[in-house]
């Protein structure tokens, strides 16, 4: 790691100032986890459908009685 050159080793460059945290972070995070599992789950709906008109996949109907 490249050294300030002041104190040694004690002072890296790469730790000297903390990054800024912008106050809309949690507020992207959110939005992105939310928007992925609401696309997720309506492209799994679609796929599935796909493959019941298709009689590629028919859920087994059991019963019993």
């Amino acid at each position: 790691m490249p050294f300030d050159g002041k104190n040694g080793s004690k002072n890296y460059k790469e730790l000297k100032s903390m990054p800024k945290i912008d106050g809309y972070s949690r507020i992207t995070i959110l939005v992105t986890v939310l928007s992925g599992i609401f696309l997720g789950g309506y492209i799994g709906k679609k796929v599935a459908h796909f493959l019941e008109v298709c009689d590629l996949f028919t859920p087994d109907i059991v019963d019993d009685d």
